[in-house]
């Protein structure tokens, strides 16, 4: 008992010492240029209205809503999909064939879409604005191989984040005539 009595205040004392880099929560033009690419900005329609039309975006374009907590503005979703890849199937032939080797290719994927929506605020009081919001999207995917290994890639492509917007502009007009 006093043995664990020591290691356990010899751990805390060791995490007493761990130090946060300087740098650490330093954001980046990088990181801004990123997050202004999956965030857009809706005013004039209710949070409640802009969750339902972006669950219904979602479920549109396939998704399966896995997790919804409307209070917090979350909402998170998913979708299976193919990944074979014809590239990287003639890859793993020309391996095979020059080594002997079997090297593991895509087999299929879980894309993931994560959404945020937080009101705007304004001034240094950071009043909020009344019907302003922002979205905020972010798309994974988690790819399973032949061999039954994984790995994860978050997807930054552009055209994929303007679609998602585009879409889920006329979804808002859509969700606020009650169409």
């Amino acid at each position: 008992m006093r043995i664990a009595a020591v290691v356990c205040a010899g751990s805390i004392l060791l995490a007493g010492c761990v130090t946060v880099p300087p740098d650490a929560f330093v954001v980046t033009q990088q990181q801004l240029a990123k997050r202004q690419i999956e965030t857009r900005r809706y005013d004039g329609i209710k949070e409640e209205e802009l969750l339902a039309a972006v669950s219904n975006l979602l479920q549109d374009t396939g998704f399966t809503l896995e997790n919804s907590e409307a209070k917090l503005g979350l909402l998170s979703a998913s979708k299976q999909r193919d990944a074979t890849h014809g590239g990287e199937i003639v890859a793993a032939i020309f391996v095979a064939v020059l080594t002997g080797v079997v090297t593991p290719i895509s087999k299929d994927q879980t894309i993931r879409a994560s959404v945020v929506v937080r009101p705007v605020q304004s001034g240094s009081e950071g009043e909020i604005v009344k019907d302003s919001f922002f979205v905020r999207v972010t798309f994974q995917r988690i790819v399973r191989r032949t061999d039954n290994s994984t790995y994860v890639q978050t997807l930054d492509d552009v055209e994929l984040y303007q679609d998602f917007f585009d879409k889920l502009s006329k979804a808002v007009f859509l969700e606020g005539q009650k169409i």
